[in-house]
């Protein structure tokens, strides 16, 4: 009668605690995941979607690309749905690997297919960037990507990413109006900029997002190299 008069331990109440903690940490961030990647994958293939209209009939080799583009990113996004949701049915840790910054090529890619075009510049030694920060990085910059086709689809982006210092720092621009393809309702906060918020904040980064002179939008991530002791 002992255990069920007086109840678990400390400890073992301590370290239920602890995992069911652990598993919701977890759980969330697949949810972010699971986010960022549908998110951006939806929104590139509705542009696209658009383009091959617009193109079927003088250019149809251009509207056949458009539509194996998004065929292929539609079939990248239901294998990352398909892991996810198996993760979450087994309560098992993820085991695909992650984007890092060795996959941002790809990614400008498959934005520049939407017909944005996308002025990239990276410097510095990335060797340095720990795999954590490279990871993040990679989802900021899809972030900020994704929301430049959502509010101003196939306007010209800038995107920078360098390693300055002790720092990476990940700067997007493009302007505060496009093509209004109407990918976005009036009101609606989308989540998007709360997560890169939250990422760069757990590395001890800084971020900024908002209007500047010139009518363009700009999302600045510095994170450091190094944590701070």
């Amino acid at each position: 009668m002992a255990p069920s008069l007086l109840g678990p331990r400390p400890a073992e109440r301590l370290a239920a605690l602890e995992e069911q903690t652990r598993l919701l940490a977890g759980r969330n961030r697949l949810a972010q995941e699971l986010h960022d990647s549908i998110g951006h994958t939806l929104t590139a293939a509705t542009i696209q979607a658009a383009v091959a209209a617009e193109l079927m009939e003088r250019e149809p080799e251009a509207a056949r690309r458009a539509l194996t583009s998004i065929e292929e990113s539609s079939r990248s996004a239901m294998d990352d749905l398909d892991h996810v949701l198996g993760v979450l049915r087994e309560g098992k840790a993820p085991r695909a690997p992650q984007h890092t910054l060795g996959d941002l090529h790809a990614l400008v890619e498959r934005v520049r297919q939407t017909g944005t075009e996308v002025r990239a510049d990276t410097g510095g030694d990335w060797a340095r960037v720990p795999a954590a920060v490279s990871r993040e990085a990679y989802r900021i910059v899809q972030e900020g990507l994704t929301n430049a086709l959502r509010h101003a689809p196939r306007a010209p982006v800038t995107l920078r990413v360098v390693v300055t210092g002790d720092w990476l720092e990940a700067e997007l621009t493009n302007p505060l109006a496009g093509g209004g393809l109407g990918l976005t309702r009036p009101g609606r906060r989308g989540r998007g900029l709360t997560g890169v918020g939250e990422r760069v904040t757990l590395l001890r980064g800084e971020v900024s997002a908002g209007p500047v002179p010139g009518g363009r939008w700009r999302l600045l991530a510095r994170i450091p190299l190094r944590s701070a002791p």
